[in-house]
């Protein structure tokens, strides 16, 4: 079992308004115009080298590349943050994520074949990302296949909703069962059994990030098909 969460403490980091708000500002003054700017070099690009995709086509790929390449790893580490700052606690103290500063993860030693692990969940779900977002007739046909279940936009986002929690939990449960098999043969206490734990927390924290990123990434395309 994971240790209990300690209350936070001073040295709980969190980033504090202003800091968020800087943030924000910083990606409207040079992430919107950047996102802009390369739009239109691609689209220049793709004539250039006969690619055969439209504008729409284009900005889609872009806004898969976008979650697949910056987002998804920064889920990751959102999203293992608030599992190590959850740990431990009952059903009835687990706070909203965003609601508390969370603590850094403790480092823990990885062997060359965890590095690797690592380096090819974060490649293969970035792949993924790409090849369920970027392709419009996919995203269509995802979208189309939501829209078979629901009346309506506010229905569309209920069955969307639906879908990504089935979806986290089909992936989700595996890996929590995959990882406790290896916990169990560890005492509590034990530091190659704190390490396990760090380790299980990191993959469950990539399946929830890439199934956020995913459902993310599949308005980025209902977006772009509704309103470009």
């Amino acid at each position: 079992m994971i240790p209990a969460s300690p209350a936070p403490s001073a040295s709980a980091t969190g980033a504090s308004p202003v800091r968020q708000i800087l943030w924000v500002m910083l990606t409207v003054v040079v992430g919107v115009p950047a996102f802009i700017g390369s739009w239109i070099g691609l689209l220049f690009l793709g004539e250039h080298l006969d690619w055969g995709l439209s504008a729409n086509q284009v900005f889609a790929w872009e806004l898969a590349a976008v979650v697949a390449v910056l987002l998804w790893p920064l889920a990751i580490r959102g999203s293992l943050r608030q599992f190590w700052h959850q740990r431990g606690r009952r059903p009835d103290q687990v706070t909203a994520w965003g609601s508390e500063p969370t603590t850094p993860v403790p480092r823990v030693p990885l062997s060359v074949a965890q590095r690797f692990a690592r380096v090819a969940v974060v490649l293969l779900g970035g792949a993924g990302i790409l090849a369920i977002c970027g392709p419009q007739e996919v995203s269509l046909l995802v979208l189309r296949a939501l829209g078979v279940v629901s009346i309506g936009p506010a229905s569309l986002w209920g069955a969307l909703q639906l879908v990504t929690f089935l979806l986290l939990m089909a992936l989700f449960l595996p890996v929590l069962a995959l990882t406790e098999r290896s916990l169990r043969k560890h005492p509590h206490g034990s530091e190659e059994r704190f390490r396990l734990e760090v380790q299980q927390l990191w993959y469950l924290a990539a399946v929830t990030a890439w199934v956020i990123c995913v459902a993310m990434g599949l308005m980025f395309a209902w977006l772009v098909v509704a309103y470009l």
